[in-house]
């Protein structure tokens, strides 16, 4: 019994944020900066997969500006983004003629995904039986956890109370719990613990597992909520820009663009409105979980929160990947309005396009 009660204050202790210094790795993952890459949406660092080829675990996928997956081979100064088409792997590492690589194949499925986001990789690769719980870097970085820290607190803090006294005095020190355990006041946090087993109506043996997967499904939202929250006042900017040009003397009499111009804006919110309504059903269905709190409450909020993994990252995605390519673009904003328009109906329209029918396919899910 003793080590249940340490393994329930190891995970514990997984939920709230702690300072830490991920491995160093040394490749060239390393210049470019490895804690960014899988903390972010668009870009899979190739490292962290379980490939044979050597070289390729140099590369990366990443998602380009029309938004389809690319692996690149280098990214300088000199020679810019060296990108290739994952069908083209095979031959570039001569791989052998009439028979699937298993770098390949993995690559192949990989490339399908929306976003690269670690939570739609976990349900990705484990769909592969792939271990997932064994790759150190399929988790969020420390300094990335400690920014959702005010998303996931929302989410956590009905947890932690059940660790108070009835007075609501604290005696557990809820970010050292594992060491909470060995201290004086060992038998009041026992005792707590096995009051919050009850509560919960989880039976001691289990309460270790269902809290990773609390910490697990909670913090995904938290990342996908801050993600939403960080593009929204920039897709308004650029959304504003584009409705500009149909004022422009030199726009106004090109019907092409001015559809063009419609529909990006039409789909754009319709994709934002989408997100924001998933966002507050998983608050809603939050809310009434603790209402009634145990195994089966928990299980239904984490099937709905996870089976939209993929269509919200897909859609959050793609809006970061059209603003990062405007943005790249067109640094200083554009010079003149054709430039933006030409950008409109070259990059900014298939992204668009792309990414609402994920929303589509998404809104006909829910029908079903």
């Amino acid at each position: 019994m003793p080590e249940n009660y340490q393994r329930i204050g190891q995970v514990i202790v997984g939920l709230k944020t702690k300072e830490g210094a991920g491995k160093r790795h040394s490749n060239k993952a390393d210049a470019r900066n490895l804690e960014f890459e899988k903390d972010a949406l668009h870009i899979l660092p190739l490292s962290i997969l379980p490939l044979q080829t050597p070289a390729l675990r140099e590369a990366r996928m990443l998602k380009n500006v029309r938004f389809e997956s690319m692996i690149e081979i280098f990214n300088d100064s000199e020679g810019g983004s060296g990108q290739v088409e994952p069908s083209r792997l095979a031959r570039m590492f001569d791989w052998p003629e009439g028979a699937r690589h298993p770098d390949g194949i993995l690559i192949a499925k990989l490339s399908l995904l929306q976003s690269f986001d670690i939570y739609s990789l976990r349900i990705q690769l484990r769909s592969f039986q792939i271990e997932v719980e064994n790759i150190d870097h399929l988790r969020l970085s420390p300094k990335r956890r400690r920014e959702l820290d005010t998303y996931l607190d929302a989410f956590t803090k009905p947890l932690y109370d059940m660790l108070q006294t009835e007075d609501g005095s604290d005696i557990i020190d809820l970010d050292d719990l594992a060491n909470s355990l060995n201290r004086a006041n060992r038998a009041a946090v026992l005792s707590n613990l096995t009051d919050m087993s009850k509560r919960l109506d989880i039976v001691l043996p289990k309460l270790p597992g269902f809290l990773t997967d609390f910490g697990d499904v909670f913090l995904s939202l938290a990342y996908f909520k801050d993600h939403f929250d960080r593009l929204l006042p920039k897709i308004a900017a650029l959304l504003a820009r584009l409705l500009a040009l149909r004022d422009d003397p030199a726009c106004k009499t090109n019907p092409a663009l001015l559809s063009s111009v419609d529909k990006v804006c039409s789909d754009t919110a319709a994709i934002m409105s989408r997100i924001a309504k998933r966002m507050n059903e998983f608050d809603e269905h939050t809310a009434n979980m603790w209402d009634n709190i145990g195994e089966e409450a928990f299980r239904k909020v984490k099937v709905l929160i996870e089976s939209n993994h993929g269509a919200i990252g897909g859609m959050l995605c793609g809006l970061h990947i059209i603003l990062q390519g405007y943005q790249e673009r067109f640094p200083n904003g554009p010079r003149q309005p054709q430039e933006l328009a030409d950008y409109v109906s070259a990059y900014i329209e298939p992204a668009t396009d792309r990414i609402a029918l994920i929303e589509r396919s998404a809104r006909l899910a829910d029908s079903r």
